[in-house]
């Protein structure tokens, strides 16, 4: 596998409970200072988190979605052109996660509004030339299941018009000639194995995302999924955990956060307990050649967790 190639997720900023404060990273200066460092750490393709909030706050520099984009720099081009100039030669996914609109009892609104935002992300991942389009395909289960108490009785309808959504979604990105891919997260309605029932009900052009630290928190061995999943993985997120989810937590509304302990769920990549490089041998032994990112979500640090994630990497077989 070609480390070169390896790309960082911006979720390394975590823009909601961390450094930097407010004041700085809603300024278009402080993500321009990052994108060469990141470089200088030996990155040169980034994911972006598309975040509609940022769209209701104006003139925010947080490059999170098109119109912050667009009032900052004019343009996609534009921006990619920032991007190049601070050695980043490219986009290489952008992620979409629809927690934000699970805000009341009317799934009509939940799904009316991720539809659109979504579509609206996969137009802008395309502009930027993105590999892939990673959306999760359910809001957190303990938030549906705290303004929806009847779920349960609700989940077939939750997956027909999910199923509907991501069809729509399918056309729209083999039509941008982009992939759509399918985020496998542990607090989501199609955690561990479930995404296989899902994604068999779509077209063959839909992949799965693979993030290694939350299969590992579902109790899926990751090397066991990619091994069984490989002909239809679309992207591959090395994340890494030492998190083991003893009181369900993860039906929790905020399945992140845990509320029963003061615990942090992700760890930089390489500091937690998943086989990491194990993991990239498989995919290496497999043929898998299809974009890899790493994610430090949560990290304490983004700055020292740029070089950690670089370390890591450099003690990788070549």
């Amino acid at each position: 596998m070609n480390k070169d190639a390896i790309a960082i997720s911006l979720d390394l900023i975590n823009r909601h409970y961390q450094e930097p404060n407010r004041n700085r990273y809603e300024g278009k200066y402080f993500w321009e200072e990052l994108y060469p460092l990141i470089s200088a750490s030996g990155f040169h393709g980034i994911e972006i988190p598309y975040e509609p909030v940022w769209q209701f706050g104006g003139r925010s520099g947080v490059p999170m979605n098109r119109y912050c984009i667009n009032t900052k720099y004019g343009s996609a081009a534009a921006y990619r052109e920032r991007l190049r100039q601070s050695g980043i030669d490219r986009v290489t996914g952008v992620t979409f996660d629809p927690n934000l609109f699970m805000r009341n009892d009317n799934l009509g609104f939940f799904f009316g509004a991720s539809g659109h935002f979504a579509a609206e992300a996969l137009a802008h991942a395309a502009d930027l030339g993105a590999d892939y389009f990673a959306i999760s395909p359910s809001a957190y289960y303990g938030r549906m299941a705290h303004h929806h108490p009847d779920l349960e009785s609700k989940m077939e309808e939750v997956v027909e018009r999910e199923t509907e959504l991501l069809e729509g979604l399918a056309a729209k990105a083999a039509e941008a000639g982009v992939d759509l891919v399918l985020r496998n997260e542990f607090w989501s309605l199609f955690r561990g194995e479930r995404i296989s029932t899902l994604l068999e009900a779509l077209p063959d052009s839909v992949k799965l995302d693979v993030d290694t630290a939350t299969l590992t928190i579902a109790g899926i061995a990751p090397a066991d999924f990619i091994a069984a999943h490989i002909d239809r993985i679309g992207c591959v997120h090395l994340t890494d955990t030492d998190f083991v989810d003893t009181t369900d937590n993860w039906k929790s509304p905020n399945p992140e956060f845990p509320a029963a302990r003061a615990t942090q769920v992700f760890r930089d990549p390489g500091t937690g307990s998943v086989d990491l490089s194990g993991i990239v041998q498989l995919l290496e032994r497999l043929g898998y050649d299809g974009p890899v990112v790493c994610s430090a979500r949560q990290t304490r640090d983004p700055f020292r967790a740029l070089l950690r994630i670089r370390a890591f990497l450099n003690q990788l077989p070549n």
